[in-house]
């Protein structure tokens, strides 16, 4: 019987630990209930600027909190990322200088559901959408423009055929503020349930 000699090749690994960049979320406050569900439900560990969710409406005062924001976070080594959808003509020209990601979607509407389904729904029907952010926040966004521009915002519903609400049914709805809203643009109020899983899994792809 032959006496095999066999070799073994040892390797030495090293195990390096990454060290995790610090991230910093700045988020319009449209958003803002139901990211503070994700963070206590969930347990993320996202640490998130908002801002008033009625700047959209002043693209001049979006621009100006918004760059002001960036520079106070912009530090090297920590990730900036933006949770808005193209809500001022330059925003990429913007988030670009600061190599600040934003999330893919247009707008509030296409971050919670998607624009697909968006675009599904308003064929049904011409469609204006709510969230729970839009639903607490109107009244501040048609008193801004009010005040800078003296706009009617009556005027704006004249081709729309109803309101859609989207309800996650985990975010309490104000249901005062949407009979108002319903008054207010004389349309009736249909609700759709959805799920947090798009606008939570959007957020995880930055």
């Amino acid at each position: 019987m032959h006496n095999v000699h066999l070799e073994y090749n040892v390797v030495h690994v090293t195990s390096y630990f990454m060290v995790k960049e610090p991230v910093i979320f700045i988020s319009c406050g449209i958003f803002k209930e139901e990211l503070e569900y994700l963070l206590r439900e969930k347990g993320l560990d996202w640490n998130i600027i908002f801002l008033d969710a009625a700047l959209h409406v002043n693209f001049d005062k979006l621009k100006m909190e918004l760059v002001q924001t960036l520079e106070k976070y912009s530090k090297e080594g920590t990730k900036l990322k933006v949770l808005y959808g193209h809500c001022h003509p330059e925003i990429m020209e913007i988030l670009e200088k600061y190599e600040a990601k934003k999330i893919k979607a247009g707008n509030c509407l296409e971050a919670i559901i998607g624009a697909d389904e968006i675009k599904r729904l308003d064929s049904e029907a011409k469609s204006f959408f709510l969230t729970v952010g839009w639903i607490n926040n109107w009244r501040n966004m048609f008193d801004l423009g009010k005040a800078d521009f003296d706009f009617d915002f009556k005027s704006m519903f004249v081709n729309y055929k109803r309101i859609v609400v989207f309800d996650s049914h985990i975010v309490p709805i104000d249901e005062g503020s949407v009979r108002e809203f319903s008054e207010f643009t004389g349309l009736p109020v249909e609700r759709i349930s959805i799920s947090l899983d798009y606008f939570q899994n959007l957020i995880k792809e930055l």
